[in-house]
């Protein structure tokens, strides 16, 4: 075989003969955002992340990636899911008082209701964001 200057090419023995695995390039930000949203492994995309709503594997089905990390890793998630519910909120409240369209009861009650079950609902993507970006940042320490 003759060399080769691709780096995405990786060359490996297999007994007298030599096996050529093409590895992908590199995954930028976007990329780890739209495997997050899909709550699939952000090192491969193609294991699922979660086995129920509030449970997650312990590796990664398809690639291996440890997705257990340091007790309270994930509370960086609580973060993002805490910053949009906020976001979300604020903006509706102060539109809706802005421009006469709410009513005090309503939409007190309304976004109560919000602030409740939204993060029940992101609680996944949450969790699979704030992986996706340790993964994209810190990809090499979290490799097993």
């Amino acid at each position: 075989m003759g060399e080769t200057n691709d780096p995405n090419l990786l060359f490996a023995p297999l007994g007298n003969r030599t096996q050529i695995m093409i590895s992908p390039p590199p995954l930028g930000f976007v990329g780890r955002i739209v495997r997050a949203l899909r709550l699939r492994c952000p090192r491969c995309g193609r294991g699922r992340l979660f086995a129920g709503w509030f449970t997650m594997h312990d590796k990664c089905s398809e690639c291996g990636l440890d997705l257990r990390r340091e007790p309270g890793f994930y509370l960086g998630s609580i973060y993002i899911n805490y910053g949009l519910t906020a976001t979300f909120v604020t903006i509706v409240y102060v539109t809706a008082v802005a421009t006469g369209h709410g009513r005090d009861q309503p939409l007190l009650w309304g976004t109560l209701a919000f602030c409740v079950l939204f993060p029940l609902a992101f609680f996944r993507y949450a969790r699979s964001l704030w992986l996706s970006m340790d993964q994209f940042w810190d990809a090499d320490a979290n490799d097993s």
